[in-house]
């Protein structure tokens, strides 16, 4: 049986188990990395980052909220006038004050950094005393009204001031969002290559199983055919010890490969994030090791065209120049928090009093000209500590914090350059060993056929026929091996190369490349 044939055997092998996987979850890589991306744990708890990182621009833009204040309240005030009070004169109950106000605002911070607000304030005052203000005779409980609103102005002249420097926090924030989802992308993309690392495991210990199978079955093949020869009194029958013996060897490494492909498939709904039920429903592996031919590989890949793709794709330096760009404006706002507080505040007021009942007199005071009342005025406010250790403390942290960005982000960079050189490396290396080891399966399983007809015309010996069949056994896992290596190296590239996921950018929503687990990136 020649390679084609044995791979045709093995393709036959799995679909003959392909009704499991149609009554399970299909076991292929597009399934899993978008079960992947919607269950695994650790994707979600980074998702997590990305809301909490948006909580935390909507803390910053509530700095331009609206606020507003109103509140309601009456006072009953009973007092029992002093015998010199000339009021006794006028009247000997206790006096009774009843006060009604109201009062209200709504305030602003602009993104200017101006801070906008506006007033109004109402009291209703009444008493049982007979006569008012002007010492006029008037009936008991005769309410005074007076109403007043005000707009006033305050605007930063130093700390504070300026557009750019009121929106520095809210602005940051915004690039950390950005730098969240950046950061999302990638966490993603190495769950991703995880999935795939863990699928070719799967495949591996599949084709694996079939392999020992195949060479469980050559053996039991052989013992039949000693059997018969010595029967025929051409073989003595101490040939069929060494192959029982031998049978025995290859059962029990059969076992240990199905406890293997057990294992894997355990491990992979783990990485994928499925529970123990799930896991066990995962059908045979569906997709197939890639080929060299479709990969796209070509000795003249150059590490430089890989690290010139990973400067574009990569997202976690998207990430990081996110949040280079936060700290700068957060070291702008630190910088501005050096200056001392000075603030020019600009007010005018409206206003007046009115006396009598009705409904009419709440309104009276803004239309009636006498006991109108229209002020106007300005007021700077400074402050400034004198030491000033909270704002130089804030600004040198966060100067540090600036550079240590700077300093990851290069040694980010340099990481990059030689993990791709690492990847590229072990993909050719893995190159030519698949190639050395599918020759090395072709010459075997020659070796083997001609081994096994000498056997039946009495040319060789037992020992020789087994040790063939062990250097083929051997030949097919080294194979299956350097199989699943090349595909591991492909993948591994597309990850460091940032190939792994496709998307727009980082805000969108993005998804495994169909190409991605079959060829290098371009």
């Amino acid at each position: 049986m020649n390679a084609k044939t044995y791979f045709c055997c093995l393709c036959l092998w799995a679909g003959g188990h392909a009704a499991y996987g149609q009554s399970g979850i299909a076991c292929n890589l597009e399934n899993l990395t978008e079960l992947t991306l919607a269950k695994s744990p650790l994707i979600q708890l980074n998702r997590l980052e990305i809301d909490r990182s948006k909580a935390n621009l909507q803390v910053q833009t509530s700095a331009f909220d609206y606020q507003t204040n109103a509140g309601i309240g009456f006072n009953h005030n009973r007092s029992n006038l002093f015998a010199s009070d000339p009021r006794r004169s006028i009247m000997a109950d206790p006096l009774r004050t009843n006060t009604t106000d109201f009062t209200g605002s709504l305030q602003r911070r602009l993104r200017s950094g101006l801070v906008a607000s506006v007033s109004a304030d109402y009291t209703r005052l009444s008493h049982n005393f007979p006569r008012n203000q002007f010492n006029e005779e008037v009936s008991p409980y005769l309410p005074d009204h007076s109403a007043s609103a005000m707009l006033s102005l305050t605007q930063p002249l130093l700390r504070g001031r300026g557009g750019r420097i009121a929106t520095a926090a809210e602005r940051a924030s915004s690039m950390l969002v950005e730098s969240a989802q950046s950061e999302f992308v990638l966490n993603s993309s190495y769950q991703v290559l995880q999935t795939g690392i863990a699928y070719w495991q799967y495949l591996n210990a599949h084709q694996r199983l079939a392999i020992f199978e195949e060479n469980e079955a050559r053996v039991r093949n052989v013992l039949q055919i000693t059997e018969k020869l010595v029967e025929a009194d051409k073989k003595p029958a101490s040939d069929l010890v060494q192959i029982k013996a031998d049978l025995a060897g290859q059962q029990r490494q059969t076992i240990v490969a199905r406890q293997e492909l057990l294992n894997t498939r355990i491990n992979l709904g783990k990485v994928v994030g499925l529970d123990g039920l799930e896991s066990g429903q995962l059908s045979v592996p569906l997709n197939e090791f890639p080929t060299l031919a479709e990969s796209g590989f070509a000795e003249t890949l150059s590490q430089e065209a890989m690290v010139a793709i990973a400067r574009q794709h990569r997202s976690d330096l998207a990430a990081f120049t996110k949040a280079q760009e936060a700290l700068k404006v957060q070291l702008d706002l630190a910088r501005n928090n050096l200056k001392p507080q000075l603030d020019l505040s600009g007010y005018v007021g409206y206003g007046g009093s009115a006396v009598g009942n009705g409904f009419n007199r709440i309104y009276a005071p803004f239309i009636n000209r006498q006991g109108r009342d229209v002020n106007t005025g300005f007021r700077l406010n400074f402050a400034f500590p004198l030491n000033n250790n909270l704002a130089a403390a804030n600004f040198s942290q966060q100067k540090i914090a600036l550079q240590n960005q700077l300093i990851s982000y290069d040694n980010l960079v340099r990481n990059i350059d030689l993990n791709i050189s690492a990847a590229l490396n072990n993909l050719t290396n893995s190159v030519l060993v698949l190639q050395k080891a599918r020759e090395t399966l072709e010459y075997s399983q020659n070796v083997f056929e001609n081994e096994q007809a000498k056997f039946q015309n009495g040319l060789t010996t037992i020992l020789n026929l087994i040790l063939f069949q062990e250097r083929l056994t051997y030949a097919q896992l080294d194979y299956l091996q350097a199989q699943q290596q090349f595909a591991m190296a492909l993948v591994n590239l597309r990850f460091e190369t940032g190939t792994l996921l496709s998307a727009a950018n980082a805000s969108e929503a993005f998804s495994v490349r169909p190409d991605a687990f079959y060829t290098v990136p371009k």
